[in-house]
């Protein structure tokens, strides 16, 4: 549009004189307007509060694995929006006493409105939050913001504490049902191990030993039983040879060989006595040489006949023919019932240790899966241990980590800079608003001038012309002052 610089300036301030009017009575009234308006603005004051808030590890280094850290940063933004809520606020309020019970809500909702746009919180670098406050008396700043803070540490801290209350009040409930858990598992392992005393793996190589030790008595025991088998044999086959019914014939025989011999002596051979002791001779003989022949083993209605022809007695039971016997070998018969005791009881012995020996098989043959359930029931009771001491540490460091959080809160806010009562004023000064005024009223004056300007329709120079016209100006008539 101009050719040069000096143009453009020479342009500006011919517009500058042109509608100098127009520009400068902006200037010329509004620092007055800005002085009166400074004169008739209330009064405002605020109170300035910081707090410094600590984390755990820099109070005490040597708990800081167990120490909860605030990320504060992080939880800035949640912390001012909490601040500026009704729920915040109004408790302020009610510690203020402007609030009550009874007091409307609409009105309490306006209060608790105005009082938000009146707080003002903010981070200062990563532990320093600072709150303002502003109001139009000089007390009521540093009253609010102690108000104020005390619920916002509140709120701070709450988190926390909160978090370490639930989480112990958590782990105590799984602590105790994972006890319950433990001594199940317990009495299940222990009621099996009673159960299974003789059988568990433990006593697997001690039961095979005895297992072995069983069979070698077993196999000592039978050849015991048959040795008393044989000897029990021989003697039953003497006896049978000694049957004393033999010597009871050979003592008749020889009685009627003596009255044979005595009647021979008187008669002779065809009398009839001769002939009937001749005949009871001859099968007196018969019997004693059938009873050698026969000899059998002795049976038990055998034994006790010989016992109580040991005794002298006679088994026919007719006490009129009774007579007296030899004695018999009592201590044969004594050897003999010994045998037969003997045998008897190495019978039952042997039958006892086969049935233990049955036994320990079974007992050994059950061993896997004894073992098995054993290892089940040792790997619940030890996971439910693990469990059960793993919750009960962490039971434990929730308990250190409240009592920590209880022994470093006063230390863990502290105030670094109190508001200030009665509270600074914050309102500008009358040389300010007449600066506004000022600078107000010449960026007014260049705007008016300036729309003034482009809504002006006259031609006031050459090039106006030409652009209007579309010719370029030949010749210039100077203006000639009459």
């Amino acid at each position: 549009m101009f050719e040069t610089t000096s143009d453009t300036l020479a342009y500006l301030v011919q517009v500058a004189w042109r509608r100098r009017f127009l520009a400068f009575i902006p200037v010329l009234l509004l620092p007055p307007l800005a002085l009166v308006a400074a004169m008739l603005a209330p009064q405002r004051y605020e109170a300035r509060m910081t707090l410094l808030v600590q984390e755990p590890a820099k109070l005490n280094p040597i708990l800081n694995d167990i120490a909860v850290n605030p990320n504060l940063k992080e939880r800035m933004s949640a912390l001012i929006a909490l601040a500026h809520s009704e729920v915040v606020l109004g408790r302020v309020l009610e510690d203020l006493g402007r609030i009550g019970p009874d007091t409307d809500p609409r009105v309490k909702e306006d209060m608790v409105r105005s009082l938000s746009a009146a707080v003002s919180i903010q981070l200062v670098g990563t532990d320093i939050i600072e709150m303002k406050f502003r109001a139009l008396d000089p007390t009521s700043p540093a009253i609010t913001l102690e108000a104020l803070s005390k619920r916002f540490i509140e709120r701070l801290v709450s988190p926390e504490r909160t978090a370490v209350e639930d989480s112990e009040r958590f782990l105590k409930g799984q602590m105790n049902e994972r006890r319950v858990s433990l001594e199940q598992a317990e009495r299940a392992f222990s009621s099996f191990r009673s159960a299974n005393a003789d059988k568990l793996p433990a006593l697997y190589n001690s039961t095979v030993q005895r297992l072995a030790q069983l069979e070698q008595q077993i196999e000592t025991k039978e050849m015991e039983l048959g040795t008393a088998d044989a000897t029990l044999a021989d003697l039953r086959r003497r006896l049978a040879t000694t049957n004393p019914l033999i010597g009871r014939i050979e003592e008749a025989i020889v009685q009627v060989s003596a009255e044979l011999a005595s009647l021979r002596a008187r008669y002779t051979d065809q009398h009839s006595e001769v002939q009937a002791a001749m005949r009871k001779l001859e099968r007196l003989n018969d019997e004693r040489q059938h009873l050698l022949s026969s000899a059998r083993d002795i049976e038990s209605v055998d034994l006790d006949r010989l016992w109580n022809l040991a005794a002298g007695v006679t088994q026919s039971g007719d006490t009129a023919n009774e007579t007296r016997t030899a004695p018999l070998l009592v201590s044969q018969l004594q050897k003999l019932q010994e045998a037969q005791a003997r045998k008897v009881g190495l019978e039952k012995e042997v039958e006892q240790l086969k049935a233990a020996s049955v036994m320990l098989q079974r007992d050994i043959a059950a061993f896997g899966p004894i073992e098995s359930q054993q290892q089940n029931l040792e790997r619940a009771v030890t996971i439910a241990r693990e469990n059960f001491d793993s919750l009960a540490k962490r039971y434990e460091m929730a308990r250190v980590t409240g009592a920590l959080g209880q022994f470093e809160a006063p230390e863990r806010v502290k105030t670094l800079e109190p508001p200030a009562n009665p509270a600074p004023k914050v309102t500008p000064g009358y040389f300010l608003y007449v600066l506004a005024g000022i600078v107000a009223g010449i960026g007014l004056g260049g705007a008016l001038a300036g729309a003034a300007e482009l809504l002006d329709s006259r031609l006031r120079r050459p090039q106006d012309f030409a652009r209007v016209l579309g010719i370029p100006v030949i010749a210039r008539i100077p203006r000639i002052d009459p």
